[in-house]
């Protein structure tokens, strides 16, 4: 270490700059007189006798008579050790900063352009593992790789999460190879054409940076509904419906789970219009109290786009607006609507298909 480190790391610990000059030329030169610490320290002669008897009473250095004053450095024990506990303070705090860092959530309306793209990956891992519902991700490989073990945490949680990934390179026949899909991801499309990084967490949290080599280097991190309706709608429409699914972990026979309200009235309309009895538990926020709540029952009607006109087989762009699924438990109808639900009774977070009969 230079000796100019050791002078500023000593000043930082607490000496004076004398201090840090004499002490560091007596434990060099060991016992000299007082006079020569100064011409050599670069301490002025009417400064160093206060200075020594400073680091005397900080039990650093001793001082004795012998012809003319004289002193010399005890055994630096006692600053080792207090230096080697600041530096566990520091890591500590360090640590702690770091930890303070990555906790805060962003406010329910907080959107916040970066220039850093590494705080977009940074939090889009906290959004990852904060996700309840449903991850939505656009990602290459690398960036698979990187957030793998934490779409594993949330798949444990039972989170839906659907996997938009770029791979120009690798058959599809040897996807298995390259990528582990399983335990990390509901279903996976395979694009073929490079797009902006994109995580949506819960249908509100959003961090988003353009596709590398498009020449805007910035970011944005936000925790903002309307905002994250718009890029759900990129996602779907873009980035997920024109996109081939290679891996999924849906079942073609009940039971069937669904997360979004239109891709369950996509796949159940066609049924519900061909006469077949269809059975599910709906699960969401009650829309006056908005405690959960579960619903069991029958499927008895669907409200949706082009839904008055015996459109029996809608595309996911036809139930972009207002969409709604009504449900017979045997006592009372209930009406499930999306996310934002006002006039259903259940904003649904969650819906399984428990049968089907035709």
């Amino acid at each position: 270490m230079e000796l100019d480190l050791v002078r500023d790391t000593l000043e930082k610990a607490g000496f004076t700059q004398y201090e840090a000059d004499a002490y560091l030329t007596l434990v060099r030169k060991g016992a000299t007189s007082a006079t020569e610490v100064a011409e050599t320290s670069g301490v002025p002669k009417s400064r160093i006798y206060d200075v020594l008897r400073d680091l005397e009473r900080k039990g650093l250095v001793e001082t004795y008579k012998q012809n003319s004053l004289q002193a010399r450095a005890l055994d630096p024990d006692s600053i080792i050790s207090d230096l080697r506990s600041r530096a566990e303070s520091f890591t500590d705090t360090a640590d702690e900063l770091k930890e303070l860092w990555s906790a805060p959530a962003l406010g329910e309306h907080d959107v916040t352009l970066v220039k850093r793209l590494e705080t977009v990956t940074e939090r889009a891992v906290h959004f990852i593992r904060s996700a309840e519902i449903e991850i939505q991700l656009a990602i290459s490989p690398s960036q698979f790789h990187e957030l793998r073990p934490f779409l594993l945490e949330a798949h444990n949680r039972d989170v839906f999460i659907k996997l938009s990934i770029t791979s120009t390179e690798t058959p599809t026949d040897e996807l298995d190879q390259r990528f582990d899909f399983d335990g990390v991801a509901t279903e996976v499309s395979l694009r073929d054409l490079s797009v902006p990084f994109l995580t949506l967490v819960d249908r509100s949290k959003i961090c988003f940076s353009p596709q590398p080599g498009s020449g805007y280097q910035f970011g944005i991190v936000a925790n903002n509904h309307p905002l994250a309706y718009v890029f759900h709608w990129y996602f779907e429409a873009s980035l997920w419906e024109p996109w081939e699914i290679v891996y999924t972990t849906r079942d073609t026979e009940p039971p069937i789970t669904y997360v979004n309200i239109r891709r369950c009235v996509v796949d159940v309309a066609p049924l519900y219009h061909e006469g077949a009895d269809i059975t599910v538990t709906a699960t969401g926020l009650d829309t006056e109290t908005g405690e959960e709540k579960t619903v069991t029952g029958t499927i008895v009607d669907l409200v949706y786009t082009g839904s008055t006109v015996n459109n029996r087989y809608p595309s996911l762009s036809e139930v972009s607006g207002q969409v709604s699924i009504f449900i017979d438990d045997g006592k009372e109808i209930y009406g499930i609507g999306g996310r934002f639900a006002q006039i259903e009774d259940l904003e649904l977070s969650r819906l399984t298909i428990d049968s089907i009969s035709l």
